[in-house]
């Protein structure tokens, strides 16, 4: 469990991880550093909030994996694509995990909650600190 305990240097020092597993078999992984980035965090902060940017509700700003898969997929020189029932893993020591698994958009289920109740739930289970 996420114990809250991570600063701004945490972020700019972490290492994302990318695994992607097939249903096919394929398999993709990578890792990238988040110091390799082109913009320090704060300034990416910067351009998101102020006078005429207004978030009541807080806002989630996604730094990315900083790669795309290259790697041939289904035929050579067809390049990579995502296959319906992919397992995609973002990954980070302190932070931990995000998957998910692919579908299409009208085969996902619909997001219904905003940002205040994720956060109200995140809270009721004891994931956030402070």
């Amino acid at each position: 469990m996420f114990d809250g305990n991570f600063t701004l240097d945490d972020v700019r020092h972490s290492v994302v991880r990318l695994e992607i597993r097939g249903e096919d078999g394929f398999k993709l992984e990578g890792q990238s550093s988040m110091s390799q980035i082109s913009r320090d965090p704060t300034e990416l902060v910067g351009q998101t909030i102020g006078k005429h940017h207004s978030y009541p509700d807080g806002f989630a700003l996604f730094l990315g994996t900083m790669f795309a898969p290259i790697e041939d997929r289904g035929a050579p020189g067809k390049g990579f694509t995502h296959k319906n029932g992919d397992v995609v893993r973002v990954s980070t020591g302190k932070l931990g995990v995000l998957e998910n698994k692919v579908t299409t958009c009208d085969q996902a289920p619909p997001w219904t909650i905003g940002i205040a109740e994720l956060m109200r739930n995140l809270a009721r289970r004891g994931l956030l600190n402070g």
